[in-house]
């Protein structure tokens, strides 16, 4: 992960599990091409996704995902605007 840019860097043929959060999130591919498997429930089978740069899909609280970068990828993953001033505010910001 680059600090300056939050972005994060998946090269081709590496898998990255992201495990379920309590808020829900936002994946946005910035470069690249991502195949991204999304976690499923007992009502929904798990699902497999691509996304090419400049799509964005939302993840449920809860739920996982399996990215890999084809052939490499980067990636943004968001948390919604209250989540982040709230992370802000618990670590002395304003």
């Amino acid at each position: 992960m680059s600090d300056a840019q939050s972005t994060w860097h998946l090269d081709g043929g590496r898998a990255l599990t992201l495990v379920g959060s309590a808020e829900a999130r936002r994946l946005a591919v910035a470069r690249g091409r991502v195949w991204l498997t999304l976690s499923g429930t007992a009502a929904e089978p798990a699902q497999d996704h691509w996304l090419e740069a400049g799509q964005a899909i939302a993840l449920a609280p809860g739920q996982a995902a399996v990215l890999e970068g084809w052939p490499a990828a980067e990636f943004e993953l968001l948390l919604p605007p209250a989540s982040a001033a709230a992370g802000r505010r618990f670590l002395g910001g304003r």
